[in-house]
């Protein structure tokens, strides 16, 4: 997919950040070496600087445990920008951990943030739905999962699978909180990188139920749509979307 055809390359940012912050980031952000690594939208439509999970009416509960030190894993981490709103707000790096299936855009966020002698997270590279990977330390251990734009890159099948991971790296308490696209009505989708599932809330909270049911666990699950500008995407990112797009913001924490 070439840079100069793809609808998911926007060349300039936009009103997305006013002039000056917005030329630093055009020239300096790495952001044309990070798009051939996967040609995913959330680099090529600048989506990785959004307000995300900083939006939430949640960020200074999770602020708070996190300078607790509350073990946090970011999963798709992209590169760790979601880790660094709450290093900016005083959370310990040393207790995070951020998870991509190549560390590539994750040693391009060294270079976007300048900050390799502050950033301690460790890095783990592994296919999230693999058994016995290095996530694999991970496993009943973590406190605070985020999962921005992330689960929704796997089909049905693998969504369930995936959900069924979360279970397996939380203990009572853990906070899964993120967000992805969907639509009104559920459907999948074929992308470069395979089969995507866009759910709707219905599928969202039959999912859930699935997993609780499967794995014997109970979770507190709240989702909500939400307009895709309430992220702060602009016109041009969506207008290659179909009518029917929406956007899931969800926080689910495990009761037992």
């Amino acid at each position: 997919m070439a840079i100069d055809t793809s609808v998911w390359y926007k060349p300039l940012i936009g009103p997305r950040l006013k002039a000056p912050t917005r030329y630093v980031f055009e020239k300096w952000s790495g952001r044309d070496k990070a798009w051939p690594l996967g040609e995913y939208p959330c680099v090529g439509e600048w989506i990785f600087l959004l307000p995300s999970i900083s939006a939430f009416k949640q960020f200074p509960e999770i602020v708070h445990r996190a300078k607790e030190g509350a073990t946090i894993l970011d999963v798709g981490c992209c590169f760790g920008q979601d880790l660094r709103r709450l290093a900016a707000y005083g959370a310990p790096t040393e207790s995070m951990y951020a998870l991509d299936i190549n560390s590539s855009l994750w040693d391009l966020g060294y270079e976007l943030f300048k900050d390799a002698d502050r950033m301690k997270a460790t890095f783990l590279e592994a296919d999230f739905l693999q058994e016995n990977s290095a996530l694999s330390c991970l496993d009943g251990k973590t406190d605070i999962i985020i999962a921005c734009q992330f689960l929704h890159l796997f089909g049905w099948e693998d969504q369930i699978k995936a959900t069924k991971r979360v279970v397996t790296l939380s203990r009572p308490g853990t906070m899964l909180i993120g967000y992805q696209q969907a639509r009104l009505m559920a459907r999948e989708y074929i992308r470069p990188w395979g089969m995507m599932f866009y759910h709707n809330i219905e599928t969202f909270r039959e999912m859930w139920e699935i997993v609780q049911r499967e794995t014997g666990t109970r979770w507190n699950v709240t989702a909500n749509l939400v307009d895709l500008h309430e992220w702060g995407m602009e016109d041009e990112d969506v207008e290659w979307m179909p009518q029917d797009r929406m956007g899931i913001n969800f926080i689910a924490t495990r009761e037992k």
